[in-house]
């Protein structure tokens, strides 16, 4: 089976424009805060400390979705601002009142009501990424462009808390072997406990799970699974992190958290899943689309034919052919031929 189709771009111009627009202003806004974020976020060291750590992850999911991207600088740049200004608004709006009502040091407040809302906000953003994208039958975003995206979703909240509460994250060699991929790894407020794969970590492999259940339900039948799993394992340690913040070093354990350590590895679980999830994901969807090119058609070449610099910063034309081929194999209703 080949694909026949040109690039196709997924919003009208004035939209794009209206989105340049947006962005600038949102910078204009992160410009102005800055200021005050580094006064009160343990000082432009730390804070920018926290969105290089960051950043280096996404680089290396670019690099690890280079095959598969359709999305560009624009809609990772919408993230990261989603992420940073109006996710964090809402949770603050959501969960203060609840705080508030049953104390800082309620179970309930901080190690249930936190974590879930603040794990679902964080998708949000994925969730209209995907559904706005997957409407369109000639062309499709992959799973690899809900990771990039949630991730970047995740380092904008993750940056704005850490300043928030004026901590730094890890280092690249604090927490071996995974920290030098994700150096934003922490260790539990206990002494170190549990690994806390953080924001980006929790909502990147929300955004995987989220990714597989919705753009690949019509060509496995079990894909919705992997969104309920993976929200799953993101809220018990999102709560097991908190639960343990709030448990004096001289007072014992709750059992619920000595069984939801067990459950999560210690908090390795979530990292697991994600590194091997990305590249299960990148390498699937890569074979996928090997099999979806009309050859003879520099714009639709395969992947493999592809320069990693050409990879990694594709044309339109290469996007719209990706996006077009993804399209097939999510078993969309996409133009196509008989080969």
């Amino acid at each position: 089976m080949t694909v026949v189709g040109s690039p196709v771009t997924w919003r009208p111009r004035p939209l794009q424009i209206a989105s340049w627009v947006g962005l600038g202003m949102s910078t204009v806004a992160l410009l102005a805060a800055l200021p005050n974020l580094f006064t009160n976020g343990g000082g432009a060291g730390t804070v920018l400390g926290n969105a290089a750590a960051s950043v280096w992850t996404l680089l290396l999911l670019v690099l690890a979705v280079a095959s598969v991207r359709t999305i560009g600088v624009q809609a990772v740049a919408g993230a990261w601002f989603s992420g940073f200004f109006a996710i964090t608004a809402l949770a603050g709006l959501i969960g203060r009142p609840v705080v508030n009502a049953l104390g800082a040091d309620s179970t309930i407040a901080v190690a249930v009501w936190a974590p879930v809302t603040e794990e679902a906000l964080k998708l949000m953003p994925v969730a209209l990424f995907l559904v706005l994208a997957s409407r369109n039958h000639h062309s499709r975003p992959s799973v690899g462009d809900a990771v990039l995206f949630g991730a970047t979703v995740g380092a904008g909240f993750a940056v704005y808390e850490n300043a928030l509460f004026a901590r730094g994250v890890g280092g690249v060699f604090d927490h071996l072997p995974f920290s030098p991929l994700l150096p934003t790894l922490q260790g539990a407020s206990d002494g170190g406990s549990m690994l806390v794969g953080g924001h980006l970590v929790y909502t990147a492999l929300a955004a995987l799970g989220l990714g597989i259940a919705l753009l690949y339900r019509r060509r496995t039948r079990l894909a919705w699974l992997a969104l309920p799993v993976a929200f799953a394992v993101v809220v018990i340690e999102h709560a097991t992190a908190n639960g343990l913040s709030l448990v004096s070093p001289v007072a014992a354990r709750p059992v619920w958290i000595d069984a939801t350590l067990v459950l999560t590895l210690n908090g390795y679980l979530s990292t697991l899943l994600l590194i091997i999830g990305v590249a299960g994901i990148a390498i699937a969807e890569r074979r996928l689309l090997l099999k979806q090119f009309v050859p003879g058609t520099p714009q639709h070449s395969p992947p493999d034919k592809w320069s990693p610099l050409r990879s990694v910063y594709p044309s339109r034309a290469q996007i719209g052919a990706r996006g077009a081929a993804l399209a097939v194999v999510q078993h969309a209703d996409a133009v196509e031929i008989r080969g």
